[in-house]
């Protein structure tokens, strides 16, 4: 209440002027004393609260607020006590007050927003205070527009509605993107520039500006990751724009200036543009450095003062006083005690709707009445009647604080005065107003500062701080005690030479002290409360050093307390472990070159075209070829894509080998040249891969990034107990991150109390030490058993610490531009990490072991098991087709281990001819060449009496051979159905004769017998009466087309049939034929021992006189 102290004469001769001024009989007049009295009386809220119990009539006021913005609620409490004063001033509204009904609810609760809000209404409010969240604001006023309760904003609100009952105190955000426009574009000539965002949904605050600017803007959406503000910044410094136009809460206008520092974007050709309200609140004292960047913002709450205005100074005083108080109870940032624009605007609203209150009270058409959500159809007339009054008002005569308040239909404002405000050394000064009556106005031209010439440092010798940390700072000289001697002769290191790159170009001298508590510098609290760096960081605060010149990491909290240079070195935390052991190679490392589901998919594709090969070569009518080529009319038809030679033929080309056979059709060529494509790709990266994985050796490590560190708990993981390392896990809100600080948090043993103890611990394994990138790099050069795992897991930079507003600053910083320039700063690190102190640094071992070893067995075992494998199974194969397909097992009295012995001593003895003579051959046919027919006809050496041997080529051995994709020659199932006549037997089917019979037996006897076609009556009738053991050999064949015999001698053919038995014991009989599409059937039958041979058909084959063609005969001869 300082301000309050001038003496009551002044007050009192200034509340008689305004009672003269205004009448008393007025309720629209409102009176300067009002005000001065409610100001003096500083009501709490208790006093409120007990005032609103004793009044009668309580007109209740509700707001919905934000759970932190307790300056708001303090400024429309202070708002409301002044119409409180005013209705006590008249009798007739003695019995009325003025309450505030305030819920407080966190962001972005709709639903419960919506609820609060409905229990305000049940208490009888008149009005409702829109908070500032969207989602809080569209909940309050989906009520407002239901019920008819009057809604008064104070905040942005980009969506516009067409509601009667609503007015917003806040500028037009059309309003203020024309004001930016004619800013930027006319008085600063920006053609390009930056927008960074808060959220998405700021745009539509910049709609007016974004459409009227012609130049190139680049958009970037700040949020709340502390990560992406680096990625962003990193990326902005890369950039060529220079302008930026910032959206961002006033809080965060420090972190983002900071992380500009970092980046070196504070240059003079930096110009930042803050369209916050509040931003002038800030102190950036800091940033106010010569040849800085200039720094811009707007206010709508002007810097009054007494001398101003003096009433209306007085109000702005006393509020500022308050609800900084609360402010910075709330909120401990650097605000300078000033009003914030929501709590002006309120204050503005208060002053502006209590009048319009008291008139309609006082006229009895405002009456308080408790509504209820849940009612149908409640609605409260007097709502719009008390907003379009409101709307009406003038604000002339009140003390506002944002200026004149005009509206249009839609209660959205048309008026407001925007003061322009740049950032000088004392602060913001303004240089310009914006409103829409006069639009942009420059009253001030500030010019900008200039860089001072350089001042010659030469005689001067400055303090440097440090830590004995090698290879930064390492001594070599001591005195008497063991103390390093401050001569930068007695020292060494990358950082000692840093400093006398920078002292020849600057110009300076200096000695090197090291920090009494060895530490680098963290902020602590005493017992009194107060804080305190210790460390270098604190030497260079209370001015026992210069500068403090170190793995000296910048922090946003070292920040505040020093200036620090540009980067000398960009580093980030990494994670150091072993390195693992290169694996034992598998026997079958052949196969890794494919993974398990490549060779899987391979097989099955290999499975399917095969199987689909067969298939198509069966449909496709141009596989079916003549098996005989000297057969030029032969209807026989013969396909060479079996099962297994489908399978074959597709197994060559991945093996890079031929076949004989060769695909006829398209469709089989096609698949063919689709399968070799195929397989020249697979084959080919096979090969090319395969090179790698046997001749170089592989490691995998069990972690490889530090995503892989926090799934997993049994390799442990810790920091130093206290530093750079420590603090970014504590801090940090990525959640990877917050999993790992609990992890470590929760195991106190991880932590370490020095560099080495940790690299000792990753040493005995199962132990992930973290810390900066460049100690990873350094020890990790210098023992080969460590390596860094992942990316680097934050970004930031060494620089040196200077007191704040050092004059040395600029200079050093220039001057460790020009190293970086230059690369001497990266010589300067290849010495000290890749040189000192070491051999041979381990990443030119690591590059050696990339080249190519020689191949041992371990790396091509797996061939050579393969190898026996495949010959094993060939040999077992073998042995079971000589058991089932060697007729010799059958034939002779020698048993199946003798007869195997006898085909292998043939096998392998030495100088064995390619082809042999194999014994048993049945006389009877034997196959040879003709000149005329190059083979293929048949020679027959033995021939029943009175027959004649049929030798064409349609009848050769080689046409009747049963084969499951082949059908008979018409012509040769003619013959053999023709009556005496043999058939020559194929050599799979040739049996041993009988021995010839007695002279004193019958030769032959005959018999012809009528009987029924179908074929299962042929079979019976074939069956005889067996006596003893013989040998013999029938067949009988019928056709299933009449076109395959001829009409004349067989005009009712039924079906195919071969039925044929032999007399050997317990030997089947096997009836063979074929259906109408060429698939053969077999069917057997065990026979008793043959002793009578017969011989069935039909028509003009029997020996009986007058038989007919269709008759069916059958003749039986004795054996």
């Amino acid at each position: 209440m300082a301000c309050f102290s001038r003496g009551k004469t002044l007050l009192t001769s200034l509340m008689l002027l305004l009672l003269l001024r205004v009448p008393q009989t007025s309720p629209d007049s409102i009176g300067g004393e009002v005000f001065l009295e409610a100001l003096n009386e500083e009501e709490t809220v208790g006093s409120l609260s007990r005032k609103a119990r004793e009044a009668s009539n309580v007109l209740r006021i509700g707001a919905v607020l934000d759970s932190m913005d307790h300056g708001t609620e303090q400024a429309l409490k202070s708002g409301i006590q002044v119409a409180n004063l005013l209705m006590q001033k008249r009798e007739e509204l003695s019995d009325y007050i003025i309450s505030a009904e305030v819920i407080w609810m966190p962001k972005e609760q709709f639903f419960s927003a919506f609820g609060a809000t409905c229990q305000l209404l049940q208490k009888g409010v008149v009005a409702l205070i829109s908070p500032p969240d969207p989602l809080l604001r569209q909940s309050v006023a989906m009520v407002s527009t239901q019920f008819g309760i009057p809604l008064i904003e104070t905040h942005w609100n980009t969506e516009r509605s067409n509601s009667r009952i609503s007015i917003n105190v806040h500028p037009d955000h059309d309003s203020f993107g024309h004001a930016l426009f004619e800013y930027l574009s006319d008085y600063e000539k920006w053609r390009r520039m930056v927008v960074v965002l808060e959220t998405y949904e700021s745009l539509s605050k910049f709609e007016a500006l974004l459409n009227s600017f012609e130049g190139t803007i680049v958009a970037r959406i700040w949020g709340d990751n502390s990560t992406r503000w680096k990625e962003i910044m990193a990326e902005l410094a890369g950039n060529i724009e220079r302008n930026f136009l910032l959206d961002l809460p006033y809080w965060r206008v420090k972190d983002f200036l900071a992380l500009a520092y970092v980046h070196n974007m504070t240059g003079e050709q930096y110009h930042y543009v803050f369209a916050d309200w509040d931003t002038h609140l800030l102190d950036l004292s800091a940033f106010t450095i010569d040849g800085g960047p200039k720094i811009s913002t707007f206010s709508i709450v002007p810097n009054i003062g007494v001398e101003e205005r003096y009433l209306r100074g007085q109000i702005f005083e006393f509020l500022r006083a308050k609800i900084n108080k609360i402010e910075r109870a709330q909120r401990s940032s650097d605000i300078l005690p000033f009003i914030t624009a929501s709590a002006a605007l309120i204050y503005d609203a208060m002053l502006l709707f209590g009048p319009a209150l008291l008139r309609h009270v006082l006229s009895g058409q405002v009456r308080q009445e408790a509504l209820s959500c849940e009612a149908d159809e409640t609605f409260w007339p007097a709502g719009e009647l008390l907003v379009n009054t409101t709307k009406s008002m003038d604000s002339a005569e009140l003390p506002t604080i944002t200026g004149n308040l005009l509206f249009d239909n839609f209660g959205i404002r048309t008026d407001f005065n925007m003061s322009i405000l740049h950032l000088q050394g004392q602060g913001f000064i303004e240089v310009g107003y914006w409103n829409g009556h006069e639009r942009l106005q420059v009253v001030r031209q500030l010019p900008r500062y200039r860089k001072p010439a350089k001042k010659p440092m030469t005689t001067l010798t400055l303090r440097v701080t440090t830590l004995p940390d090698t290879p930064f700072a390492i001594p070599v000289d001591f005195d008497a005690y063991g103390q390093p001697l401050k001569s930068p002769s007695a020292w060494k290191g990358y950082c000692v030479d840093l400093l006398e790159l920078i002292s020849k170009d600057v110009g300076f001298n200096f000695t090197i002290q090291v920090a009494k508590d060895r530490n680098y510098g963290s902020l602590h609290t005493d017992p009194d409360g107060k804080e305190y760096y210790d460390g270098m960081v604190g030497e260079v605060l209370r001015g026992e050093a210069d500068m403090a010149v170190a793995g000296l990491t910048i922090t946003y909290d070292r920040e505040k307390v020093l200036d620090f240079s540009t980067p000398f070195m960009t580093l980030g935390g990494s994670l150091l472990f072993t390195r693992p052991k290169s694996q034992k190679p598998s026997i079958f490392s052949f196969l890794q070159p494919l993974s398990p589901t490549v060779w899987a998919y391979v097989i099955t594709t290999y499975v399917g075209v095969s199987l689909g090969l067969f298939i198509v070569a069966r449909l496709s009518p141009y596989e079916w070829q003549n098996p005989h080529p000297c057969e030029a009319f032969s209807e026989e038809k013969e396909n060479q894509f079996t099962i297994l030679s489908s399978f074959w033929f597709f197994v060559s080309p991945l093996l890079n080998q031929g076949t004989e056979m060769a695909p006829h059709s398209i469709s089989t060529r096609l698949l063919t040249g689709i399968w070799w494509f195929f397989a020249l790709i697979i084959i080919s990266t096979y090969t090319a891969n395969l090179a790698a994985f046997l001749t170089v050796d592989t490691t995998k490590s069990p972690i490889e990034s530090v995503e892989d560190l926090a799934e997993q708990t049994k390799i442990k993981y810790g920091t130093l107990k206290s530093g750079s390392s420590h603090d970014f896990f504590k801090t940090s809100k990525i959640p990877v991150f917050q999993k790992m600080w609990n992890f470590m948090s929760n195991n106190p043993d991880v932590f370490v109390a020095n560099t080495q103890e940790g690299i000792d611990r990753v040493l005995r394994g199962d132990y992930v030490f973290v810390l900066e990138s460049t100690w990873n790099e350094f020890y990790n050069q210098r023992n080969c058993r460590l390596m860094q795992v992942g990316r680097l897991l934050d970004s930031k930079g060494y620089g040196i610490g200077l007191p704040q507003g050092s004059p040395y600053r600029d200079a050093i910083s220039e001057s460790i531009l020009k190293l970086q320039k230059s690369q001497q700063l990266d010589m300067l690190k290849r010495r000290w990490w890749m040189e000192y102190n070491i051999s041979e640094p381990c990443t030119n071992l690591k590059d050696a072991s990339k080249e190519a070893s020689p191949l041992d067995i371990e790396q091509v075992g797996g061939v050579f098991v393969l190898l026996l494998i495949g010959f094993f199974w060939a040999f077992i194969v073998s042995i079971i087709e000589f058991c089932v397909h060697n007729k010799a097992c059958k034939k002779s009295q020698r048993s199946l281990f003798l007869e195997m012995w006898k085909e292998l001593k043939f096998a392998i003895r030495c100088m064995t001819p390619s082809t042999r003579t194999k014994p048993s051959t049945p006389p009877e046919v034997q196959f040879g060449k003709s000149a005329d027919c190059q083979g293929c006809r048949v020679k027959t050496t033995t021939t029943p009496a009175n027959t004649t041997a049929d030798t064409s080529p349609s009848c050769s051995p080689s046409s009747l051979v049963s084969r499951n994709h082949l059908r008979p020659p018409r012509a040769c199932m003619s013959a053999a159905s023709s009556p005496g006549t043999p058939v020559a037997t194929p050599p799979d089917l040739q049996k041993p004769l009988a021995p010839t019979v007695s002279s004193n037996a019958t030769a032959a006897t005959t018999a012809t017998t009528t009987a029924p076609t179908p074929i299962d009556l042929v079979a019976s009738q074939l069956t005889p009466v067996y006596e003893g053991q013989k040998q013999g050999h029938i067949t009988v064949m019928e056709s299933s087309e009449p076109s395959d015999f001829s009409t004349e001698n067989y005009p009712e053919a039924l079906g195919d049939a071969e039925v044929e038995f032999d007399s050997y014991p317990n030997t089947p009989m096997k009836t063979t034929w074929w259906d109408d599409g060429g698939i053969r059937s077999t069917r057997e039958q065990q026979l008793p021992p043959l002793t009578n041979s017969r011989r069935m058909g039909r028509g003009g084959g029997g020996t009986r006189a007058g038989e007919q063609p269709s008759d069916w005969w059958m003749e039986e001869s004795a054996l």
